[in-house]
């Protein structure tokens, strides 16, 4: 059936490794920004995603996990803590250094989508993928083609993951509130700074 492929490259190409830099290095790009912005933005989000990777990478060549993608309960913890910690470390790192507000700002918004990952893990296994899609789309605001784009893509997102039996409903509706409760609090930050 072609609809189980599909939604693999859907899960796939909207894994919040791979789509978190695209989408901060583009939304700056096409925002207007300098270039030297766009290329802070890429290459933090860039060194967060080798951290994920290389960490992954050990975790798995060590036995301590069975595959990278981190499906087992307590593997996903581990890698939504380890996220946490490095996100923490990397909105410190970029206050202290006083790297641009919305760079600052989208990091530390990034951390507490996955605290409240975490926070909700006992209840309901929160999307990610969908949570930092919809929050993906958040920055690309005030362009409204974009957004919907981000949106629509979203939605596929969801489809594919409830298609996959990744999730369930009310993980995907978890992942969509707190998405878009992170990009509201990004752009009201950015609107009032």
């Amino acid at each position: 059936m072609i609809l189980t492929p599909l939604a693999h490259a859907l899960s796939i190409a909207g894994h919040p490794v791979l789509l978190m830099p695209l989408a901060a290095g583009l939304a700056a790009a096409s925002s207007g920004q300098s270039p030297d912005l766009a290329r802070t933005v890429i290459l933090a989000t860039g060194a967060v995603v080798a951290a994920v990777v290389v960490f992954s990478a050990v975790q798995v060549a060590r036995g301590a996990w069975a595959d990278s993608d981190a499906s087992i309960p307590e593997e996903r913890s581990q890698l939504n803590m380890f996220l946490l910690a490095l996100l923490a470390a990397a909105t410190g790192w970029a206050v202290w250094s006083g790297q641009p507000p919305a760079l600052t700002a989208g990091l530390g918004l990034a951390a507490a989508i996955l605290a409240i990952a975490l926070a909700s893990s006992r209840w309901l296994k929160l999307s990610l993928h969908v949570a930092f899609e919809i929050f993906a789309a958040a920055l690309f605001w005030p362009d409204e083609r974009l957004v919907l784009a981000g949106l629509a893509l979203a939605g596929l997102i969801a489809w594919a993951r409830l298609h996959l039996g990744r999730h369930v409903i009310a993980d995907v509706v978890a992942g969509a509130l707190t998405g878009a409760s992170a990009g509201a609090g990004l752009q009201f930050f950015l609107s009032a700074s």
